[in-house]
């Protein structure tokens, strides 16, 4: 009777994919044809994972494609925060116009896919328009936040309502990836921010 002790199998399969690589890669499927048009076979080619990978990782579509927001948005989010912390609050906001502006001048622009997704999105999918409004709102704080701080430290009137403000920066903001994308004209978009920008008057130093 031989004493060889049998190796007992591992329970589950390890993980064999970096998960930021793969959510980068359904981004930019995502990206180019929109949750409701991206079939699941060109998620798990573009992934490189197999049909029962996905499901066991992500759950489904549905599930997958809202940690696609999240991870997309905090891409965004990081590059924002880095430029909001610089002290100079006009010329934080002057650098927010120009990311902006060059993420949706690119040749290869697909326009925002918060945005996109929110504008096509069906009500059934309450899950993905649940995701989205907390984005948009999050975008809302993020920018509110900074006025607020740029007004406690004299470089925005009193007089303003930043609240209101940064509805208006935040909305111009989600027009110029919807120009973006309807139009694939970089110079329309271009135009649009550099004149939006131009029109604000509320960084003039408190007196």
């Amino acid at each position: 009777m031989s004493t060889t002790k049998k190796r007992k199998n591992p329970r589950g399969r390890p993980r064999t994919y970096d998960r930021e690589v793969v959510l980068d890669a359904a981004m930019q499927v995502f990206c180019h044809y929109g949750y409701e048009a991206t079939s699941l076979k060109q998620l798990t080619e573009a992934m490189k994972m197999t049909p029962p990978s996905l499901y066991a990782a992500f759950g489904d579509k549905e599930n997958l494609f809202v940690e696609v927001l999240e991870y997309y948005h905090s891409l965004y989010r990081h590059k924002l925060r880095e430029i909001f912390a610089q002290n100079d609050t006009q010329k934080a906001f002057q650098d927010f116009f120009e990311l902006a502006e060059a993420m949706h001048t690119r040749p290869e622009n697909t326009g925002c896919l918060i945005v996109n997704s929110g504008i096509n999105a069906g009500t059934e999918h309450k899950v993905v328009t649940h995701k989205i409004q907390q984005l948009h709102e999050l975008n809302e704080k993020i920018i509110y936040d900074r006025l607020k701080l740029g007004q406690e430290r004299g470089h925005i009137l009193e007089s303003t309502n930043i609240r209101a403000l940064a509805r208006y920066i935040n909305g111009l903001i989600q027009g110029a990836a919807v120009l973006a994308r309807g139009q694939q004209t970089p110079a329309a978009v271009r135009d649009m921010l550099q004149e939006a920008w131009a029109t604000l008057r509320c960084f003039d130093v408190a007196t």
